[in-house]
Formats: structure tokens, sequence, C-alpha cells
């Protein structure tokens, strides 16, 4: 205590430096990076696109909740839902558009951090950290699936990138920008409050912002965050808060410091699972053939930048971690999304090779081969591979079928259109993406998660019950009232037999997915209004 903040100068025993190119950026660079970002989008949306039958769980629930526009949603905010609307709106739901939404927020993400590392280190060695970056599993084999963890990626590299060029040029519309992205990253995932922590911790351990005009610039952005958030933020208090409620209610809490070590370490793990493919594209880039390399080392960049590369790249993953050893809470797998955008950019820092044209040819050699590896492992892996062992995945799940199914059944029984669902965010996801047609999901017959559908919207516009009775069903076995009742009103009901990873073999009942449903026909002559 009371010792004073060490100055950005002390952090350059910590950096190793990198090569620095700001005069301007060499367009054939700028030609690899829109080449690979357009490439690697192609590869696996076209994959997906192509062999997937069905959306992933999140993306067949973006795909309820973007039926609306509301300011917010019962488990996240609403950022990842208006984007999908618009995309829906623009081209139409299909079970291609969520992978398509991802591999965009992916490639985008990465194009604008390689855009922020040209700032401290040359385009091309930027370019060589973006290529190895790509290969952490979050950005290819976890991109079937268009969810908040995705959807706030582009949004974390731009306000990286604009928060960097603020600190340095001070300039109040830029400190502006980063209060308007910041703001926009929290309508995303909450989880953005970590990055913008860890901006933070670099504002205070950087004494050169230490200026009554970058503490200006700074509170400009903190009132641009603030008006962003308000209209949420009234959204938030309207509902009791509703999902921080839920993340409290799904939240596993550990019995002591003994089990959070050791959830911790679970966490340390698979984080270090998901990096395996960069390491070994690092390894093959830099750690073999160093005859290949010039022995002269690279030469150092300013200490600053070092501070700001060390800070914002471990920030989101050691908060995180912190959170869950002083909460005593489990951390799940899957929070590491968004602590590895700047990977690439640490590691070339760390290493002082200097970058060259054959390491540049080493690692697109190694990229190419190892997303093709990965793309074909993963959707085959899944869907062709699931087929033939009869196993059931989401990615095999007979979606349009099911539409098919739901659209056929309410016909009929009724000569008005089918408008209104009640299942489970999964049986209406998928029906959703299957239907050309505007339609509305009540979520497990519960107002307060669907508020779109209004009490008397049922008696209006009739309704589809589903109820999904699959053996592993997500839900299986726990009692819904609210459904349970709807289906109490059906005038007629049955049970659908979808064939889901079946073989057609004796005693193969479980290996159907079975959905119970039930037709709420419409009453009187009001319209329906959704």
């Amino acid at each position: 205590m009371g010792q004073p903040l060490p100055s950005a100068a002390s952090w350059a025993a910590v950096w190793e430096g990198v090569a620095v190119d700001r005069p301007g950026v060499d367009r054939r660079v700028l030609a690899w990076v829109a080449l690979l970002c357009v490439g690697q989008a192609l590869l696996w949306s076209i994959a997906f696109g192509l062999t997937y039958k069905a959306p992933e769980i999140d993306s067949a629930e973006q795909f309820v909740w973007a039926f609306s526009l509301e300011n917010g949603y019962w488990k996240h905010p609403p950022m990842p839902s208006w984007i999908l609307h618009g995309l829906i709106a623009l081209v139409g739901p299909s079970v291609a558009l969520p992978f398509v939404a991802t591999q965009l927020c992916i490639v985008i993400a990465l194009a604008l951090t390689w855009r922020l590392g040209c700032e401290f280190m040359s385009a091309r060695r930027s370019l060589i950290a973006m290529v190895l970056t790509s290969l952490v599993t979050y950005h290819n084999i976890g991109g079937d699936c268009f969810n908040h963890n995705t959807a706030l990626l582009p949004f974390q590299a731009a306000t990286l990138l604009l928060f960097y060029r603020a600190t340095r040029s001070g300039a109040w519309h830029q400190w502006a920008l980063v209060g308007l992205l910041a703001g926009l990253s929290m309508l995303v995932k909450y989880v953005a409050m970590l990055p913008l922590a860890g901006m933070l911790v670099y504002v205070v351990l950087d004494r050169e912002l230490h200026t009554r005009r970058q503490l200006l610039g700074l509170a400009i952005a903190a009132s641009m965050f603030a008006l962003t958030l308000l209209p949420h933020w009234l959204w938030l208090q309207s509902t009791n808060f509703l999902p921080f409620r839920y993340a409290h209610s799904v939240a596993q809490a550990l019995p002591g410091w003994q089990a959070s070590l050791h959830g911790l370490a679970d966490f340390m793990l698979m984080q270090g699972l998901r990096l395996l493919p960069f390491i070994a594209g690092l390894w093959f880039v830099v750690g073999r053939r160093r005859r290949e390399f010039d022995p002269a080392p690279a030469p150092r960049a300013a200490s600053r930048d070092a501070l700001f590369l060390w800070v914002a790249a471990l920030a989101p993953l050691v908060l995180t971690m912190a959170i869950g050893l002083l909460t005593e809470t489990e951390l799940q797998s899957r929070w590491g999304a968004n602590a590895f955008l700047l990977t690439g950019w640490l590691a070339l820092a760390v290493l002082r090779r200097p970058d060259s044209p054959a390491m540049l040819r080493r690692a697109l050699r190694f990229t190419i081969g190892a997303q093709l590896v990965l793309c074909l492992s993963m959707t085959l892996a899944k869907t062709v591979v699931a087929e033939r062992l009869h196993v059931r995945t989401r990615a095999n799940f007979p979606g349009a079928l099911l539409a098919q199914q739901a659209q056929a059944t309410w016909r009929r029984y009724s000569d008005k259109p089918l408008r209104l669902v009640v299942s489970d965010i999964w049986l209406g996801g998928n029906i959703i993406a299957n239907t050309p047609q505007r339609l509305a999901v009540l979520i497990d017959g519960r107002h307060f998660k669907s508020p779109w559908v209004k009490q008397a919207a049922v008696e209006q516009c009739g309704a589809l019950v589903l109820d999904d009775l699959t053996v592993d069903a997500a839900g299986r076995g726990e009692a819904n009232p609210a459904l349970d009742a709807l289906m109490a009103r059906a005038a007629v009901t049955g049970v659908w037999e979808l064939p889901w990873a079946n073989d057609r073999g004796p005693g193969t009942r479980g290996a159907t997915g079975q959905v119970r449903w039930g037709v709420i026909l419409p009453t009187g002559d009001a319209a329906c209004k959704l």
C-alpha cells in the first residue's frame, strides 16, 4: 500500500517486441486478409449448410426470439436476436442462416483484430497472428451455433480497436465511439464486462493516460455507454432483472475451495484442449527449421503497446477464473469462448522471430490444411458417422420433416394459417427455420418467456402444442404444468414418430424422435394478433 502505480515502461521487461510497420498496409497483405476471411466463412458455412439437417439449440432459440424486437429476453440481452431478426427480414429463414451469421461474426472479429495488430506490429506479422488465431477451436468448430458468445466477437474486437486508437489520439469522437461499442457489446452478452474491465485496468496502469484530456475522453465514453444501455436497463427494472435471476438459477455452486480449485483445473484443461490446433500451428510456424528465419531478433515495440496487449489478451480469462474461485461457482468450459481473440498476437509478441515470407507461407499451409481437417471431422462426425452409428445429434434431427408434419396436421383440422406454436425452443426453432411464413412460439407455454404472445392469442389464433417425448430430450421428465394445461385444451391430439437416427431394426423405438401434438382450434371471429 502507498506504492506508486507501475509505469508502462516497467512492463518492457516482459515484452519481447515485434516489428512495427505503421506507415501503411501492404495491399497484398490486405488481399490475403480478405481472401482468408471469405474462404473461412464459405468453407464452414457451406459445410454446415450442406450436412446439418437442423440448427444447433442456441440457434433454434435465436429463431424463436427473433420473432419480436424486444429490449431484452428472459435469459439474455437482445442484440443477437435483433441481428437474426434483420437477417430473416432480408433473406428469410433457413437452417443455413445461423451458420452464415456465425461465420461472419468470427471472420469480422479476426479482420478487426488484424487491423488492431497493425497498430503495433507489421501487417504481415499481424496476418500470421490472425491466421493462427483462427485455429482456436472457438473460432472454427465452435462456429456451428449462432449464440451470444459468437455474436460478441466482432463487437469485442471493434471496441478494442477503437479503444486503442482513442488512447493514442485522445480524440473525443473516438472515445464516444468506444462508449457506443462498449454499450452494444453489453447488449450482446453481459460477459462483455470482462474485456471492458481489462480496458479499465489498462487505463489505471498506463500513466500516460492520466491527463485531463484523456480522463475527459473516458468520461465521454462512460456517458455514451450509459446512454446506449439505458433502454435495456429500464427493461431490466421492469422485469425484475429477469436474465440475472435466470443466471442465478442455473449457476452451479461448489462445496468449498477444494471443489472450486478442482473445477478451475477442469476449466483450464478444457481451454488447453481448445487451444491445441493453435499450439500445433504455432509450433509448425516458428518451432521448426529455424535456419529458415533471419537470426536477427525483431525490434522492440513501444512499452505502452506491450502493456495494452498483455492486459487486453489476458483479462477476460483471468477475470473469469477469479470470479469462479471467489464465488465458488462451477466454471462452464464454454465461458472461455471470448477469451482468446488476441492469442496469436500475444504469442508473436513473446516470440521475437522476425516475420518473413517463408513464415507466412508456413502459417497459411498449416492453417488451410487444419481448417479443412477440422471442418470435415466436425461435420461428418455429427452427421454421416452419427447416422451410421444410429446416434442422435442436433445436426441429424429431421427438422424439415417436423415442420412438414406441423403444417400438414394443422391444415387437417383448420382452414386458417398456422401462426402460433407452443413448444420448447428446440422444436419451435426448427419449425421456424423450415417455414417461410412468420410464426410465433409460446416458449414452454409460459408468457413471460414469450411476451410477444398475448394471453388472448391462443384463443384468437389457435395453436399447435408440441411436447418432446424423445427419450433423451433436454428437460425430459421435468413437469411443465403450463404446457400440460394447454395440451389438455386441445381438440385433438396424437404422437409423431420422427426418423431420428433410427436403424429401423427390431427394438429401436428409443432411436426415434417422439413428439406429442395437440391442436387448439381458433375460436370466434376475432382477428389473430401477434
